[in-house]
């Protein structure tokens, strides 16, 4: 935009967080023909920032003053206003014209003008009495757009404006808190820190700070106040990778990317598709460390990533932000609002607040707890006082630091209220006991689930819904618990201070209690495709339950198979990385449990080994299948169907290994056993067919691979369907047969059906589908189509690279036969030549 050489335009004189505020009123103004002058837009780097504010406010034909309580706060913005007021000190003239953004009351000289109000209008609304304030025929149609993104100084073309009163198109922001207090001066640093940040990849800013602190408060206003900013707002609950994974699938959903059952294919989708967009927001909170979300953030797109976490050392990857806990007025001033307390005796309050450390989160119960008992303050004061020796008692895991004592803080008041709950309804104390030991997010009906787990009490109300409604009511009344109408969510530090009570005995009871919730509804064949929904909703759960379990040494009979069964579901998704320290701790409980010769014990190695083969860790994998295989066979003898499986798994490590005659040996006897005890038609019989068949391949005998490869066709669609994923992976071998005999019509035939059957099932970036990729790409490249040869091997190293990392052998291989095809053809890896 050219800034207007005459003294005809408006200046908009604004506070930086109403940046969204200034530019939709100079759109509004422009498309109505006016000229404007705002900073955003007018003000270059590497100008004279003061001398540029004093021409404008001087040629200035009238000044429009935005006003919220930054403004008020703004030296600038009051000089600005200052200057208008001074030409024109009756208001005759109208050169001064404030418009209220934001619930505020103008103060002084500023006072005595009448404001445009905007605050609660719709768009409409708002642009009418805009064009009222400064014209006399109003009426006329207009269509004014928001004309740009509030931190860059471009706006994409033809991309439409938004009312920065609206919410943003995309979002899953959870409520604004209503008593939010204090922090201006930290949310006004982060968006100037972000606003200046380069705006050629996204801006990371991370909030970090002692638990407590109010971190994911300070995001979640951050992210409303300035909704106006953003078109897409999402919210991620960041304390488990796996987790992470699931809510950025989700994410996908609502951009649009290709639909997959495989959660990391859609959230690399997602993290993708940000790179073409501008304007979004994406939250991480409560991240445990920057390396568990190295693959998990956006890495292009010109939007904004913020991160909470108690993890301290993030500037090499974000604008860190540390927050303290409340200053004293801040702490006043929140009491006073929240508990309706003006007239409050200001030694009480703060003593309070000295009381509990100023931290936010104490403050926050105490005020909970006034409010729902109408106790005088004094009152509450000596209750709290004669409670501090005992909680400071309290054995809380870990060493005794300063987060320790902000723990030890909020017990002290949380003691007090779940004295209160246990004395009114003893259930309710039930069912925090149970949560304290879940992921912080429960499904609301999830205790009702398996009630058998649970003890009579609790069992007995959460069996009747009405109980159970009045009992979640209790526990919300006292801000032990956020109730959502399909959620309950407790915050870390309360479910710390609910296990902290209950001495080891009781965290025994209620951990078990949780594991044996989890056990009852976690799915037995978690690589099934139909289960995954169900492995997702309880994963984190199990991993909260089981974290807890393995700390207190109890059922790890049952956490083993928890951690075998998230393991499996993690490798079908194709989260191997995920899914390798899960089958590692399910190999040690289970063993711990059972001792090193059970039968379990062997079906954690073959569980270990599966995730060790996919990582490209043939040795370890060799390693887990055959002390799998010399425990079955001690059990059941040389001949039952689960000695086939892991001699099948053991010659699927010796395949890569390069060990083909023993690989053969052990898919022979494995066929065999698979024939013997279950027939020749069972769907497994085409499993072992077709690892056979890709040995003999490997050997050099493609006729007789075609011949296992054909019959591990028909049995696939025979008996499971023309759409089944184990009828893709065959079809798949097929070609590769066919490929070696030179019917390359064939091979790519089969290779294409392998493709569909694989996208469709498991989606289009599941690992599985690189190795098709690449065998497709062998097929086009010998009938000559050398850029669709090439396009192939591209999509095999992009998703190679995603699910296995740049180092694994198989992306190895793929990126040397990308290189090896650009040699020899002269097409780039990147793309088509493009013409001189």
């Amino acid at each position: 935009m050219t800034p207007p050489e005459s003294d005809q335009y408006f200046f908009i004189s604004y506070a930086a967080s109403d940046r969204s505020w200034a530019e939709w009123i100079a759109a509004s103004l422009e498309q109505r023909g006016y000229s404007t002058l705002l900073q955003a837009w007018d003000f270059r780097p590497g100008a004279d920032f003061v001398q540029k504010m004093h021409d404008a406010t001087r040629s200035a034909k009238q000044t429009i003053a935005v006003l919220s309580n930054a403004y008020f706060d703004s030296k600038f913005g009051e000089a600005e206003w200052r200057a208008a007021f001074a030409k024109d000190p009756s208001g005759d003239l109208g050169l001064l014209i404030p418009v209220r953004v934001e619930d505020c009351q103008p103060s002084g000289l500023l006072a005595s003008r009448v404001y445009l109000d905007l605050v609660g209008l719709d768009e409409t609304s708002a642009r009418r009495r805009l064009l009222q304030a400064v014209e006399q025929n109003p009426d006329r149609p207009t269509s004014a757009r928001f004309p740009g993104s509030p931190i860059t100084s471009t706006h994409p073309p033809n991309e439409p404006f938004r009312f920065p009163g609206s919410a943003p198109r995309i979002s899953n922001l959870p409520a604004r808190h209503r008593y939010f207090s204090g922090r201006q001066e930290i949310l006004a640093r982060m968006l100037d820190d972000l606003t200046r940040a380069s705006p050629f990849s996204p801006r990371v800013g991370a909030i970090h700070g002692l638990g407590g602190t109010g971190k994911t408060e300070l995001a979640l206003e951050f992210a409303h106040r300035f909704s106006a900013n953003y078109d897409l707002i999402w919210w991620l609950d960041a304390q488990q990778p796996t987790s992470v994974v699931m809510q950025l699938a989700q994410l996908g959903r609502r951009l649009g990317v290709p639909r997959s059952r495989h959660r990391q294919q859609m959230a690399t989708a997602a993290l993708e598709a940000l790179r073409d967009r501008t304007r979004w927001l994406v939250i991480y909170d409560n991240a445990e460390e920057p390396r568990l979300l190295e693959s998990l953030m956006p890495t292009g797109g010109d939007g904004t990533v913020l991160i909470t976490s108690q993890w301290s050392a993030w500037a090499a990857q974000a604008l860190p932000w540390r927050l303290g806990v409340w200053q004293r007025t801040e702490s006043k001033s929140f009491l006073r609002l929240r508990c309706n307390a003006q007239d409050a005796d200001e030694s009480s309050l703060d003593a309070l607040a000295d009381l509990l450390g100023d931290l936010p989160l104490a403050l926050t119960e105490a005020a909970a707890y006034l409010e729902q008992t109408q106790e005088s303050l004094g009152e509450y004061l000596q209750l709290v006082q004669g409670r501090v020796r005992e909680v400071f008692d309290l054995h809380l895991a870990g060493p005794v630091t300063d987060t320790g004592g902000d723990i030890k803080r909020v017990a002290t008041v949380w003691s007090v209220s779940l004295d209160r709950v246990h004395s009114l309804a003893p259930a309710a104390e039930d069912l925090l006991n149970l949560l304290a030991f879940l992921a912080p997010e429960v499904p609301r009906e999830l205790p009702g689930e398996f009630p058998q787990a649970l003890p009579p009490r609790l069992a007995t109300i959460i069996l009747d819904r009405l109980s159970y409604n009045r009992l979640l009511a209790m526990v919300g009344r006292y801000s032990l618990a956020t109730l959502q109408p399909t959620e309950i969510s407790l915050h870390r530090l309360v479910q710390a201070v609910i296990r902290a009570r209950l001495g080891q005995s009781g965290e025994c009871e209620w951990a078990t209690a949780a594991i044996r919730l989890i056990r009852a509804k976690f799915p037995s064949e978690s690589d099934l495709i139909e289960t995954w929904p169900q492995c997702q909703r309880l994963l984190p759960h199990l991993l909260s339950a089981v974290d807890h379990a393995q700390r207190l040494g109890v059922c790890l009979e049952e956490v083993g198979w928890l951690l075998d069964r998230a393991s499996t579901y993690l490798r079908e998704q194709g989260q191997y990385r995920q899914a390798k320290p899960l089958a590692e701790q399910a190999f040690d409980a289970t063993t711990a449990a059972l001792g090193p010769d059970h039968l379990d014990v062997g079906w954690r190695r073959d569980t270990l080994g599966q995730v060790l083969l996919a990582l490209g860790d043939y040795a370890g994998a060799r390693k887990q299948f055959e002390e799998a295989l010399r425990r079955g066979e001690a059990a059941y003898g040389p001949v039952h169907p689960d000695i086939a499986i892991w001699r099948n798994n053991l010659g699927g490590a010796l395949w890569s290994l390069k060990d083909l005659n023993g690989a053969r040996e052990q898919l022979e006897k494995a066929l065999h056993i698979s024939e013997a005890t279950l027939g020749p038609s069972h769907p497994d019989i085409g499993i072992r067919r077709s690892n056979l068949g890709v040995t003999l391949l490997e050997m050099k005998d493609p006729g007789g691979a075609r011949a296992q490869f054909e019959e591990a066709v028909r049995i696939g669609e025979e008996i499971l369907g023309s759409n089944h994923p184990q009828l893709g992976i065959a079809r798949n071998n097929l070609g590769r047969a066919l490929l070696e005999l030179g019917d390359l019509s064939g091979a790519r035939d089969q290779l294409e059906k392998s493709i569909r059957i694989g996208e469709a099932a498991l989606g289009p970036e599941h690992p599985d589908l690189s190795i098709r990729y690449s065998n497709l790409s062998q097929v086009l490249r010998k009938l000559g189509d050398l850029v669709g040869a090439r396009d192939q091997l591209r999509r095999a190293v992009s998703i190679g690279e995603a699910a296995l990392g740049p180092h694994h052998p198989q992306v190895r291989r793929f990126r040397g036969d990308l290189l090896t095809l650009t040699e020899e053809t002269g097409v780039p890896p990147t793309g088509p030549s493009q013409p001189d």
